[in-house]
């Protein structure tokens, strides 16, 4: 099993903006990706990426109290940059992604990871 937990308030997938013919994703999404990938090397310690199927489970923490529905991302658009961000480094590509738990809390900011290789 692999447990990260990265220090930073998480950041949802945003979509690709195009300008002209040029693709790209927002700055502010491209540096949490970064940021989550160096602690995925962190946590990998040296390991090669899991081959086979994957379970992943994501705790989401944002300081902001209230109702949480629409108030701060949609949980899956939050799954979806973490699947990113550990392409290459967890694991080889995010298909090998076969159950996943996610979730929103209110607390210090963080995202907390946990990846297992199914048998």
């Amino acid at each position: 099993m692999i447990k990260m937990v990265a220090p930073f308030k998480p950041v949802p997938f945003m979509g690709v903006l195009t300008q002209g013919k040029r693709r790209f994703n927002s700055a502010r999404y491209t540096e949490f990706k970064d940021e989550l990938g160096f602690f995925a090397l962190k946590a990998m310690n040296g390991r090669e990426p899991l081959q086979g199927a994957i379970k992943l489970s994501a705790e989401f923490y944002k300081r902001r109290k209230g109702i949480l529905t629409g108030q701060w991302g949609d949980v899956d658009n939050f799954l979806k940059a973490v699947l990113d961000s550990l392409n290459g480094i967890c694991y080889l590509d995010d298909g090998q992604v076969v159950q996943v738990s996610a979730v929103k809390k209110f607390g210090e900011p963080r995202v907390l990871i946990e990846l297992e290789e199914l048998p």
